[in-house]
């Protein structure tokens, strides 16, 4: 990729207008800071620089420029930031005629074409329309989203691909062929295809809905398997639409199936995404430590709404996924939809139904509590659902405040004496610790860690001396620290605290912003830095057993004496 690109979109787009765009900053001196996305704290720690176009968290160590904060924070590679920047930078991205396509950028040119194929199939297939018309959708939703169609062909997608120049093992790779006694066949044959694409919008997977005459025979939904570009629990269908919505709104919803997701953007909840074709991890990332879909959605926003189907299955889905959720700190309610009606056939009937059904939402514990109590008036059994239904989720639970808060509202709306739940309640938790988050003390090793005053000065004077570099007038000379450091080079100083130059830059600016007189300063820590060199050779002189440690002793001492008169002057 052409240097000259990732330079233009440096210069125009900012980084502190970048990350604002994700996470709320506030400026601080002549930097910003934040609350860091990609650990969990309650004081900011996280350091943007506008004017070098960076970043760094004291907390976890994160650090770089606009391309990795977008990579690190939408779980894309380097080409997918580059692809989103750009798009909103406005800069054409060309590809250098000398450079060799990776994997990876072959695969993602093998989507796009295969997506431009079943649109083209679509564009040419009237029954196809007029059923996606009479399920409600419009022609723009379905231009929109690149909604197309695979023809009940069995290689017409791979003759069209091998024809544009793609090699039989990508395809396969990718999960568009599959391959049988040395012959190969389309994957997806009579389906209606739906693309699902990673943050960036590159298209990386697809799910395909059958419809034609093989709809008995065939399952009804077939969705691409496992692939470099596609891992069904780091992506969720429609999430480069939505992000941004999920930011502004504060919440999202969470549906199951494609027409679901399509209808509601469609009916203004553009803040929605589907689990089609995806599945919910128990952690916000997978074992590449790449983020996966939920943690994405919790660093847009912690307040999540399930609207799954109101059937069995529907049921153990929003259960699943809302006690993952939970157990990740997130503000978890449920849509109670229509008994027997998707959120499509809500849609389609009033969208002002639906409009209402979100508003109306409830927490998981308002909702199971609810169905609780329209079942049954019997205490005995409303406390035995309390214990088989609402216990399970109370345990994940990890806000004290929350739990009580849920206590007394299940004695609220039961009748069932608080002090009855509480004990049963305990001894639920205490059979059940498996299911409560882990909680991990951290050992004191203040004592093993403690920092020696001359190494905290020594690395503030380097990080003044990384941070002077490219500036033209120098507060510090680095003569003088030169002459104070003994038997060590600087070379061999700067090669110890070269990993943490992002850091030290960041400490001084915010160091420096609050000193009025940096010169003053600088000539103390100085002294100061000499002064514990000296009284470090004095420790190692210990125990004073010859005439020659006597004399280097007494000469020290004079040393030190003089600068601390040199201090008072």
């Amino acid at each position: 990729m052409s240097s000259t690109s990732v330079l233009k979109i440096k210069e125009r787009l900012s980084i502190v207008d970048v990350i604002s765009s994700y996470i709320s900053v506030e400026q601080s001196g002549r930097n910003y800071r934040a609350k860091c996305p990609f650990h969990n704290e309650k004081t900011p720690s996280f350091f943007i620089s506008e004017e070098r176009g960076s970043y760094y968290c004291f907390g976890c160590g994160a650090k770089g420029d606009i391309f990795s904060f977008v990579e690190n924070f939408e779980g894309l590679d380097f080409f997918g930031s580059l692809k989103l920047l750009a798009d909103r930078a406005g800069v054409v991205l060309e590809l250098n005629s000398k450079e060799v396509k990776d994997d990876k950028e072959k695969y993602f040119e093998i989507m796009e074409e295969a997506t431009r194929f079943f649109e083209s199939k679509y564009e040419n297939n009237t029954e196809v329309r007029a059923y996606l018309h009479s399920r409600g959708l419009l022609d723009k939703t379905i231009k929109d989203f690149r909604v197309g169609y695979a023809e009940n062909n069995w290689h017409s997608l791979f003759d069209y691909l091998s024809k544009k120049g793609f090699k039989k093992e990508d395809i396969e790779i990718v999960g568009l062929i599959k391959s049988k006694d040395g012959r190969c066949y389309d994957r997806f044959r009579s389906r209606i295809i739906f693309p699902l694409s990673d943050s960036s919008g590159r298209v990386i997977a697809f799910s395909g809905r059958i419809f034609g005459s093989n709809e008995k025979d065939e399952a009804k939904y077939l969705n691409s398997p496992d692939t470099p570009l596609f891992n069904k629990s780091n992506v969720l269908f429609g999430i480069d639409k939505a992000k941004t919505s999920i930011r502004t709104r504060g919440y999202s919803i969470i549906v199951e199936g494609q027409m679901d997701l399509l209808m509601s953007h469609q009916a203004l909840f553009t803040n929605t995404v589907a689990v089609s074709g995806t599945a919910f991890s128990d952690s916000t990332v997978d074992n590449n430590s790449k983020i996966n879909n939920l943690g994405l959605i919790k660093r847009l926003s912690p307040n999540i709404i399930f609207a799954f189907d109101g059937d069995s299955a529907g049921t153990r889905a929003t259960s699943r996924a809302s006690m993952i959720a939970l157990s990740l700190d997130m503000q978890v309610k449920i849509a109670n939809l229509i008994e027997g009606k998707d959120p499509a056939e809500i849609i389609l009937d009033n969208p002002e139904t639906w409009k209402d059904i979100i508003k109306n939402s409830l927490n998981i514990i308002s909702f199971h509590l609810e169905k609780i109590c329209n079942s049954t008036s019997d205490i005995r059994i409303r406390g035995k659902k309390v214990r088989e239904i609402i216990f399970p989720f109370l345990v994940v639970v990890k806000s004290a405040i929350e739990k009580s808060s849920y206590i007394e509202e299940i004695h609220q709306r039961t009748n069932i004496p608080i002090k009855a739940i509480l004990e049963d309640y305990d001894n639920y938790e205490k059979n059940n610790l498996s299911l409560s988050p882990k909680i991990v003390e951290k050992k004191d090793e203040s004592n093993n860690n403690k920092i020696k005053k001359k190494e905290i000065l020594e690395k503030k004077i380097i990080g003044i001396i990384y941070w002077q570099e490219n500036k033209d007038n120098k507060v510090l000379e680095i003569n003088d620290f030169i002459k104070i450091i003994g038997e060590k080079s600087f070379d061999e100083i700067k090669k110890i605290y070269e990993p943490h130059k992002e850091a030290l830059i960041f400490e001084i600016e915010n160091y420096i912003d609050k000193i009025k007189d940096i010169g003053r300063e600088i000539r103390e820590m100085i002294l100061n830095l000499e002064e514990e060199i000296l009284n470090n050779k004095k420790i190692e002189l210990q125990p004073l057993d010859t005439e020659e440690k006597l004399v280097e002793f007494d000469k020290i001492s004079k040393k030190i004496q003089e600068i601390k008169n040199h201090r008072l002057l």
